[in-house]
């Protein structure tokens, strides 16, 4: 089933509002795409979605790019057909807790190769006006309420789709990825929502 992410508040046929997670004022309602269609609002598709995780404590592992990271977002793109990420995602919604994870995120995630991550960042590529607008609502540097984060940044990416995101807009994403991660940067949840149905 294709979900689209509603208002807060959205309330079903059974008149009983339905939250998908609701922590610290964070309400992410959930309704089918087609429902959403059928009262006249832009759906976000689900295009692909991966969960992967991988031990915090194995010997080699690479921590700054993880391998659960890269296995996880290329099930994503291959599920929404994907294949030159930087010129086929509009918008990213990405966990950045410090500023240093950015450049790190962009490799991880296909944007960039290894080691260039810096370039993209530093050329404001990943600015609002840039080539790919990394979050633009301020992302987990202006607000991190653990455990919710993850559902922030998958409601602001379907949000930027649908064209709702209010100030903080890109013109014009028809596609856009979330992405969170939790622990010792082991477990990762990502999606690719679109305003194409799949």
């Amino acid at each position: 089933m294709s979900i689209a992410v509603i208002h807060p508040g959205y309330k079903s046929s059974l008149g009983e509002t339905r939250n998908t997670y609701t922590l610290r004022g964070c309400r992410q309602a959930a309704a089918t795409a087609d429902v959403a269609a059928a009262e006249g609002r832009q759906p976000a598709w689900i295009q692909g979605m991966a969960l992967r995780s991988e031990p915090a404590m194995a010997a080699g592992r690479d921590q700054v790019n993880p391998q659960a990271g890269r296995d996880c977002v290329a099930d994503v793109y291959a599920q929404a057909g994907i294949t030159n990420p930087i010129e086929e995602i509009d918008a990213v919604e990405c966990y950045v807790p410090f500023s240093w994870y950015e450049p790190m995120w962009m490799e991880n995630l296909g944007f960039a190769e290894v080691g260039e991550g810096w370039k993209l960042t530093e050329s404001g590529a990943t600015g609002p006006d840039g080539k790919l607008p990394v979050n633009c609502s301020g992302g987990v540097l202006s607000s991190n309420p653990i455990g919710a984060s993850g559902m922030i940044r998958f409601g602001e990416a379907a949000m930027q789709v649908r064209g709702m995101a209010g100030d903080h807009q890109v013109d014009g994403v028809r596609r856009a990825l979330g992405h969170a991660y939790g622990g010792a940067t082991q477990f990762f949840a990502m999606w690719v929502v679109g305003t194409d149905k799949p």
